[in-house]
């Protein structure tokens, strides 16, 4: 099981239709499924998705995510938490082996390519 969160400043070029393209080139082996906000990369009986997800409630999510990230600038900071969007990425399927790491590292590659986006592991409050 793999979660990563992507706070969104509020002025970045995050997009899922270019979301989209990049994770097809980043994982070509994999069908790459968009609907609507969400996408899904398949491998066999193996999936992983991204999500863009808004709504008021996040801000409050957020300031206690950048408050415990070591590093982050005050004014950073407030650009994260002034946004009411974010990235989700995860897949609910175990992964004892590590065989699909690499593919989830792909996906977290991609999230950190668009500028204004902070990838970050929500279970310990860090950047990825």
């Amino acid at each position: 099981m793999y979660h990563a969160i992507g706070l969104l400043q509020t002025n970045n070029d995050f997009s899922i239709v270019e979301a989209e393209a990049r994770l097809k080139r980043a994982l070509p082996e994999h069908a790459v499924i968009p609907t609507g906000n969400r996408i899904r990369m398949e491998r066999g009986d193996w999936w992983i998705a991204l999500e863009l997800v808004a709504g008021p409630h996040l801000r409050d999510e957020t300031e206690g995510i950048v408050s415990k990230l070591a590093g982050l600038e005050p004014a950073e900071a407030d650009g994260f938490v002034t946004s009411d969007k974010r990235v989700e990425v995860w897949t609910d399927l175990p992964d004892p082996f590590m065989e699909h790491f690499s593919e989830y590292l792909s996906v977290v590659d991609v999230l950190k390519s668009f500028h204004g986006l902070l990838a970050v592991d929500p279970k310990e409050p860090g950047v990825l």
